[in-house]
């Protein structure tokens, strides 16, 4: 189900938008039927719209799967990887990138998201040197790490944005999310980064299935509890950091795709990833499409778009919980 319906979210985001592509141009356009379509909507479609989209997908289903990871490692409901400082850590990359660097950059990212996803790396690497040794024994430990980070992260912005008054504008329509700037070189760089990712953590489904049930009880099985969570949590930072460099910090996937894919089809992890996988894909490219067409020609920030879902199913959430703790929906 989920990937017809993805592929039913891709042909509407690429048909839709400040200039209407008709459904049976696209597939005329795919299927190299050239004669009836104009230049324009080739332009339109090659050029802005399908490297968009396929990137809006990859950036929201690689959010899902950290936020799967995160919620089962934590056995935290309200886990995410943006807790780990990741988002953080970019936002602070980009706007050093922003002030000091120039637009040219590497491996296809431009200079701003090459520093945002440096920076990301780096401040989670200082994360788990700050919780050191006790961050798997006492998970708290490590989100307590990562949030002080965070904090330390968003004062140096602040300081940036403060002494650069005329960069103040770019640096936060960044840290609001935008994949305005998606091209085909960051759909290669999506692909090589956060789809490995996202299928050794699938891969890695059963042994997510065990730690979840407790440190000690996967000790109890024969497992290396630390080392297996260092590996996951390696990934989801990874996988993390790349999208975030693409598209800037997009709050709320990584938390509410997990808990309804967990409704629908249970809290298996190997098949709970890859229906996160799909539908933070299938809820990107919709939030995507709605923000360039809310004020077209122009468009705002997909990270609002996803804010306006997120906190009211964070409200209901709080209010539907009656147990603290529990993942199985």
């Amino acid at each position: 189900m989920g990937p017809f319906l993805l592929v039913a979210a891709i042909a509407l985001a690429t048909s839709f938008g400040s200039v209407r592509i008709p459904a049976l141009s696209i597939f005329s356009i795919l299927l190299g039927k050239l004669q009836d379509v104009p230049d324009s909507w080739l332009l339109i479609f090659w050029k802005l719209r399908l490297p968009r989209v396929l990137s809006a997908a990859m950036v929201g289903g690689t959010l899902a799967v950290g936020g799967v990871a995160c919620q089962g490692l934590f056995r935290n409901p309200l886990c995410e990887p943006y807790l780990l400082g990741i988002s953080s850590g970019a936002a602070l990359g980009a706007s050093i990138a922003i002030i000091f660097f120039s637009a040219a950059g590497a491996v296809g990212l431009g200079a701003i998201g090459f520093a945002a996803f440096i920076g990301a790396l780096m401040v989670t690497l200082a994360v788990f040197i700050a919780a050191g040794k006790r961050a798997f024994r006492l998970p708290s430990t490590l989100l307590l790490s990562g949030i002080a980070i965070a904090f330390l992260c968003q004062a140096l912005i602040w300081l940036l944005m403060t002494l650069n008054r005329d960069q103040v504008e770019r640096i936060t329509i960044w840290t609001l999310g935008s994949l305005s700037s998606a091209g085909w070189s960051r759909v290669i760089w999506l692909a090589a980064t956060t789809l490995p990712t996202s299928l050794l953590l699938a891969a890695m489904g059963r042994i997510m299935d065990v730690l979840s049930t407790g440190y000690s009880s996967a000790h109890g099985l024969g497992l290396h509890p630390q080392r297996m969570a260092i590996i996951i949590l390696a990934l989801t930072a990874f996988g993390t950091s790349a999208a975030v460099a693409v598209a800037g910090s997009i709050g709320f996937i990584g938390l509410m795709v997990p808990h309804v894919a967990r409704l629908l089809g249970g809290p298996s992890h190997r098949p709970l990833i890859l229906r996160s996988w799909f539908g933070g894909a299938i809820l990107l490219v919709v939030a995507d499409l709605a923000a360039r067409s809310v004020n077209p020609p122009g468009e705002i920030p997909v990270g609002i778009i996803t804010a306006l879902i997120g906190a009211p199913f964070l409200l209901i959430l709080a209010k539907g919980r009656n147990t603290e703790g529990r993942l199985d929906g």
